[in-house]
This record gives C-alpha cells, structure tokens and sequence, in this order.
C-alpha cells in the first residue's frame, strides 16, 4: 500500500528495485522473482509503464539488464534518490 500511495511511477519502480535488491541480490545480479506484466500489477501501474521506467532507469546507468529477468544495479545511490 505504500507504494501506491504518492509516488510516481518511477519512484515505485525504484522502490520495488531496491526492496528486490535487499532482498534477493546475493552475487550483484537480481534474478526478479516475477515478470514485468506481474511487476505492474504489483505497483498498480501498466506493464507498459514498468517497461519504460526499466529503460530509462537502463539509460541513465541505475541499472542493466543481464537477461530476460537478471538486472544488475549500478547505481544503488541514483535508486536512492529518486526514491526519496
């Protein structure tokens, strides 16, 4: 519920990144426990949405992609501050 409440959409995209992270990353890689169309349902946005926060969050060096479900984050501070 606190995600839902008022953030954007890509301050719910970097939250649930982080909380991920915390969670799951181990080695520096996150294997994501759900798909993107799960992902959006989750965060109560579109898997469009979700898609589009993930490349640009890609393009401005927060994190890459390792495979369909592997990211890697890069930038665990630029994560941060969005969010704030």
């Amino acid at each position: 519920m606190l995600l839902l409440g008022r953030k954007t959409a890509r301050e719910r995209v970097a939250t649930f990144l982080l909380e991920m992270d915390r969670r799951l990353s181990v080695t520096g890689t996150m294997a994501l426990p759900m798909c993107r169309r799960d992902i959006a349902d989750y965060l109560g946005l579109t898997l469009e949405t979700v898609s589009r926060a993930l490349s640009q969050l890609n393009s401005e060096g927060a994190l890459d992609f390792s495979g369909a479900r592997q990211i890697v984050l890069r930038n665990r501070r630029k994560l941060h501050n969005i969010d704030s």
